[in-house]
């Protein structure tokens, strides 16, 4: 009868113990769970997290969403073939049409802080 009650209190002892690992368990999953989110949101909200996709077929994309893609990127110097592409004046049928072909590459450079600071299209193999 005193070894029924002993495993009796073991086993419920145990069951206490794995109770508390459990809740103890799911407190941590919540408390990095909400860690990763506010991460997240304050890095996607201080505009310093940069995300591209890449899911385009290049094969349908126009002409003209070629040009509103790179205008869109007027607030930082943008570089083709080693030269910098002022602003305004500029005949971009050329570029386009041989960034539309696949024919350059993209690179971002960034600064200390992983702001973009310039957007260079160079030649492929070049």
């Amino acid at each position: 009868m005193r070894e029924a009650v002993s495993n009796i209190v073991e086993m419920i002892t145990g069951s206490v113990i794995i109770s508390l690992g459990l809740i103890y368990l799911i407190f941590q999953y919540n408390t990095i769970s909400s860690l990763t989110e506010n991460i997240i949101k304050n890095v996607t909200e201080d505009k310093k997290f940069f995300q591209q996709y890449n899911t385009v077929d290049i094969n349908t994309v126009s002409e003209e969403e070629i040009y509103a893609a790179i205008m869109g990127y007027r607030e930082y110097p943008i570089m083709v073939n080693g030269s910098l592409i002022p602003p305004d004046g500029q005949d971009y049928n050329v570029y386009f049409s041989n960034i539309k072909k696949g024919l350059y590459n993209k690179e971002y450079r960034y600064d200390d802080n992983r702001n973009i600071t310039m957007i260079i299209y160079s030649l492929k193999g070049s």
